[in-house]
This record gives C-alpha cells, structure tokens and sequence, in this order.
C-alpha cells in the first residue's frame, strides 16, 4: 500500500531534486548554508534586505574563491566592512533628517549649518567608525591578497616511518678508557753517582799475598757506585788520596 503524499511535498521538491551530487555543486551548496545562515542572523537589522548583503557575499566569494580557512575569514572581513559601511552611510543620513526634522526654530537661512551645530558631535563619532571599518578593509583586502600568492599545499605532509626494530632507549655509554701514564725516559746515570740499588761494584784486583783493602770506609753509606771499576782503586769520597788504581806508590 502506497503511503499518501504530504500536502506542500510538491513545493519543496518540484523537480524531484535530491541535492547537488558533483563536488563543485556540494561546494556552491554548503556557501549557501554559510550565506543565507551567519550572516542573515548576524549582520541583518531591521530594514535591511537580506538579499542585498547574499548579493554581496556571493560577489565576494566569486571574485577572490577563497580556499583555505584563512582566506575565507578575510573575504567574511571584507563582506563585513562593505556592509557596515553601507549601513553607515544610511545613518549619516539619517542623522541629518532626525536632526532638522527636531530642530526648534531652524534656521531657514543656513539649515544644514544649523543642524550641523546640534549634531557635530554625533556625526564625529559617525566618522571614527567609517574611519575604523575602513582600515579593517584595508588590512584585509592585504592580507588576503597576501595569502593568495603563497604556493597552495593542500596535500598533507608524509606520517614518519616506524621501525620494525625496537628504538633502545638510553643506550649505554662505551666504557671510557683509563688514560695510560705517560711513559717516562730513564734519566742519564751520572759518572760517578749512581742510585744505591744498583749492583755493587767488582774489587779493584789486588796483588797476591795481600789483604784486600776496603773500596769504602767501613761502616759509611757512601752511594758512590763507580761506572768503570777497573779505574778505581778506593772510593774517591771515602779516599781520595788514594782513590785511583794506577796511582803511583
């Protein structure tokens, strides 16, 4: 059983339409919902016609074809600052009409100077804020233009490779090598001093049927070692008068 239609079902789908399929006609879609949305809730007030300001967003929108988030916040600046200014340019109208239309005893000489008299301080303040909107647009019409000459990267970047290999955590430190003394040279014996722990020396030869005389005198610690035995008779320290071998007698 076929279920009825509902009544109005014919005036939301006159076509049989489900929706935009391509991906440029999702794109123009979802610029609708951010048209017709924020701004009709956010910038409309009473008397404006929201059709004006989703001519002027579209027109925006398709001069610059913003891309990236950034750029469409500068294009939302720029469709912000034309509208207020719009809207600005509407009160300062306004003003003058509020004014003279209030005035007592308006001058019917000097009209505007009289009604400028009583409102110049409103319409300074009127002018601050044309003054300030104006710089918004400026500054971003700049950077917009800006951001569209840098080189577009929509491709996200590589994810690091992982290992298989399990990373070590805090390798440890090869162990340090205990420095080497530096090797030292062996200091030059002196002719006639030598260290006590050297070798004693040989007896000087003694003619036969004789005692052997003492090389040092007994019970000294002379340390004189002699380097060539054969040439010292006696300890030229403990004798020396009688030291050398070859003395004469």
């Amino acid at each position: 059983m076929m279920k009825p239609q509902q009544p109005g079902a014919e005036r939301a789908h006159p076509n049989r339409s489900t929706g935009p399929r391509s991906a440029a006609g999702k794109a123009r879609s979802s610029m609708n919902a951010l048209k017709t949305g924020i701004y009709a809730n956010s910038l409309i007030i009473p008397g404006e016609d929201p059709a004006h300001l989703a001519t002027l967003t579209e027109e925006y929108f398709q001069r610059y074809h913003p891309t990236l988030p950034a750029e469409r916040d500068q294009v939302d600046i720029l469709v912000r600052s034309t509208w207020t200014l719009r809207r600005l340019a509407v009160a300062d109208a306004q003003v003058w009409t509020y004014e003279m239309g209030h005035a007592i005893h308006l001058d019917p000489n000097a009209p505007l100077g009289h009604t400028f008299r009583i409102c110049d301080r409103t319409l300074t303040r009127l002018q601050r804020l044309v003054n300030s909107t104006q710089r918004n647009y400026r500054d971003a019409l700049h950077e917009l233009e800006r951001l569209q000459t840098l080189p577009l990267d929509l491709e996200p970047p590589p994810a690091p490779e992982i290992s298989s290999e399990s990373p070590v955590l805090n390798p440890e430190p090869p162990p340090a090598e205990s420095p080497q003394p530096p090797e030292t040279k062996p200091l030059s014996p002196s002719p006639q001093f030598v260290p006590s722990t050297s070798t004693p020396p040989r007896p000087a030869p003694q003619k036969a049927g004789q005692n052997p005389l003492p090389f040092h005198i007994p019970g000294s610690r002379c340390p004189f070692d002699p380097i060539e035995p054969l040439k010292w008779k006696r300890c030229p320290v403990c004798f020396p008068k009688d030291c050398y071998a070859d003395a004469p007698k």
